[in-house]
């Protein structure tokens, strides 16, 4: 499924009084179930957790082509600039470009909305249509506004989700449902679309995540006024030590260091000794055959195929497939490089397991 975030009126009748409108009053996140789409910041006071698609990451070290199809040139720079900060957090490179194909593109041309694919969904857009929007931002556009836009919608271009969708947002944000109810009703959504875009999370086995960080740039603000008791988030418009720390790892300067498997040989003893630590390992496959890969011990391991011949291609992923708590994968492979990589199914779990790797008899 392809995500985009849209944008509807901030306002709501029955929980904004006609006499003034505050920035308490606006909406966390305003997302349909075709987008991921976010409203203009307001005057007033604001206050300044990471989660990515794991099958949405691009390449790691790879060069994005990015292409403006419209707007004007002294808006244009300003997005540049915003968004070539995340270089310094990812192991990517943002390459401005005015011919030719990319694969990010950005319009201005629908006015009050913006929103940005996630991820490498930008590849399943038609060629001559955005990945990308900015519907309100202008030349004389507050700096702290384009920061907090700019930020924002790149992180999701790079694979980040939504903070309030974060796995471990669990029970984090204490929102009066039947006031969310009726906000959203306001701007067209029924029950199933707010379930989907503002209660329900992504699964533990659908992306790499922390812990819930309400600082988070992907963070909306939350309403008071949406939530029980005295809970609100303000807008973000920094990114918070937690983005920085999560996109270095999911983007490493450096690339992580890799075992060699061999295919029917000994099984290799690890452990994952940090929390978040991802082990490597590289395998080659000589011939066209079955081949079991799979974790053996006591911890709750997720183990991911990439190739082949590209360690940044995800082929396939397992959670409790193996004995207990261990992962395996069962797939014909062709001759080729290829590589797995394991996790701790909890963040910031640590453990020892063993892994190896054999054809099917």
């Amino acid at each position: 499924m392809v995500h985009t975030c849209k944008i509807c009126s901030p306002f709501v009748p029955g929980l904004t009084g006609d006499a003034g409108r505050s920035s308490s009053d606006e909406a966390a996140s305003q997302e349909r179930v075709d987008n991921l789409r976010i409203t203009p910041m307001r005057s007033g006071p604001g206050r300044a957790r990471a989660a990515v698609e794991r099958l949405k990451l691009w390449e790691n070290g790879r060069t994005l082509k990015v292409k403006f199809l419209d707007g004007q040139p002294a808006v244009q720079a300003k997005v540049q600039a915003v968004a070539k900060e995340w270089e310094s957090l990812a192991n990517l490179t943002l390459e401005f470009v005015t011919t030719g194909s990319a694969q990010i593109r950005i319009s201005f041309a629908e006015k009050g909305f913006s929103w940005s694919t996630v991820g490498t969904d930008a590849l399943t857009v038609a060629s001559t249509k955005p990945t990308m929007n900015y519907g309100w931002l202008e030349p004389d556009t507050s700096l702290r506004e384009y920061q907090r836009v700019v930020r924002h919608e790149f992180g999701h271009a790079l694979g980040m989700i939504h903070e309030h969708q974060n796995p471990a947002a669990q029970g984090q944000i204490p929102w009066d449902k039947p006031k969310v109810y009726a906000y959203y009703a306001q701007q067209g959504w029924d029950k199933d679309d707010v379930d989907f875009n503002i209660f329900q999370l992504y699964t533990e086995d659908s992306t790499n995540h922390s812990a819930f960080d309400p600082t988070s740039i992907m963070e909306y603000a939350v309403p008071d006024s949406l939530t029980l008791g005295s809970y609100a988030i303000g807008w973000n418009t920094e990114f918070s030590a937690t983005d920085i720390e999560f996109m270095k790892r999911q983007y490493p300067k450096r690339a992580p260091a890799q075992t060699e498997l061999v295919i029917g040989g000994a099984r290799v003893a690890a452990d994952l000794a940090t929390a978040g630590e991802v082990d490597s390992y590289h395998f080659v496959v000589a011939s066209a055959a079955t081949h079991i890969m799979s974790t053996e011990g006591p911890t709750d391991t997720v183990l991911t195929l990439h190739g082949p011949g590209d360690p940044g291609a995800v082929l396939s992923w397992d959670d409790d497939r193996g004995r207990g708590l261990n992962a395996r994968i069962v797939r014909k492979l062709q001759p080729g490089e290829y590589w797995l990589t394991v996790r701790h199914k909890a963040p910031a779990a640590t453990g020892n397991y063993i892994i190896g790797i054999k054809k099917r008899a």
